[in-house]
């Protein structure tokens, strides 16, 4: 499920926000928390939609392709326990604990999702904007996400979805 919201804003192709006020990992969670998911067998895909080198110097031709085949997935199935349907993790939505992100913006509420998380690392910054839909069956979600300061400047832009329908009340292994 963390796959859902690695990153997160408003519609696709729109800049990511800045400036407004941030939003703490407990703000985040008490929006999230609002999620009902339904317990049991999970099925999820993650897709790249489109990746930007053109500010990134030195690209060799093919990487976009390949690096969409590479972070795009078929299929994930996951299992959703009865806690974790009831009590959605930050995490969820907000990524791994990182004290170097900050988030503005999440509302869930009547089926919809929108956030945005900015964070930095090794020089760089990457701000990721998302918008969905979640129920107790299904989730999609649009990221548009913007990385800067990597080396000799280099920047990239990715565009992904993330979709998860619920497949049956019992869970299976990890195929």
């Amino acid at each position: 499920m963390t796959l859902l919201l690695a990153a997160c804003g408003d519609k696709p192709g729109d800049a990511p926000a800045t400036g407004g006020a941030s939003m703490t990992k407990e703000e985040v969670k008490a929006a999230v928390d609002k999620v009902q998911l339904k317990p049991g067998q999970w099925e999820g895909r993650f897709t790249v939609q489109d990746i930007d080198l053109s500010n990134m110097p030195g690209a060799p031709a093919g990487m976009k392709d390949q690096m969409k085949s590479m972070m795009s997935q078929t299929s994930l199935k996951y299992c959703v326990t009865p806690e974790e349907a009831a009590n959605p993790s930050g995490e969820m939505f907000s990524g791994q604990e990182n004290k170097d992100c900050t988030y503005q913006g999440f509302a869930v509420r009547g089926g919809s999702v929108k956030g945005q998380v900015s964070c930095k690392a090794d020089g760089g910054t990457m701000q990721a904007s998302m918008s969905g839909t979640y129920g107790q069956e299904a989730y999609s979600m649009d990221m548009d996400m913007k990385m800067a300061g990597g080396p000799n400047g280099a920047a990239m832009a990715m565009k992904a979805r993330s979709e998860g329908k619920w497949i049956g009340p019992d869970c299976t292994k990890a195929e």
